[in-house]
């Protein structure tokens, strides 16, 4: 290949945040997860200390910002390509959806305290499969690169 047949790239151009959100959120859940297990030695998570809960908390917390990020890449996605329309109502509603629906049967079954734990966990899940469902969608349709 010669110098001429790569694209021009422009230093001042920034790529949308939201870009950086889907792909940066699952790779921070991954890696807070990890030094959940650590700091509890493998053990359970309701077993341990105040500052391996608020890990958790923080992490999941940090996923919230992963319903605005998909809805801005839908919009994206939509004015720019017409190979694929992606459904905004899904991939944020699965999100919010099932912590809710956890939260409710748990709450129901064993009380407010576990429910409030297992919306925290079902919300880090959902986020998590909800964003890298979206990204292997994404690829899969009009390539991951393109912003």
């Amino acid at each position: 290949m010669s110098r001429g047949d790569f694209a021009a790239v422009d230093p001042t151009d920034r790529a949308p945040w939201y870009w950086y959100v889907l792909i940066g959120y699952p790779v921070l859940s991954l890696l807070g997860i990890v030094s959940l297990a650590r700091l509890t030695g493998g053990g359970s998570v309701l077993a341990t200390g105040v500052g391996s809960i608020a890990l958790l908390i923080v992490v999941t917390a940090a996923g919230a910002v992963t319903l605005p990020a998909i809805w801005r890449d839908v919009e994206f996605v939509t004015a720019t390509t017409d190979s694929w329309t992606p459904d905004r109502q899904l991939y944020v509603g699965a999100a919010v959806a099932v912590p809710l629906v956890f939260g409710v049967l748990a709450g129901l079954a064993a009380g407010f305290g576990i429910a409030i734990a297992i919306a925290i966990v079902a919300f880090l899940v959902s986020t998590v499969t909800v964003c890298l469902a979206y990204l292997y969608n994404r690829h899969r349709e009009i390539g991951l690169l393109t912003r």
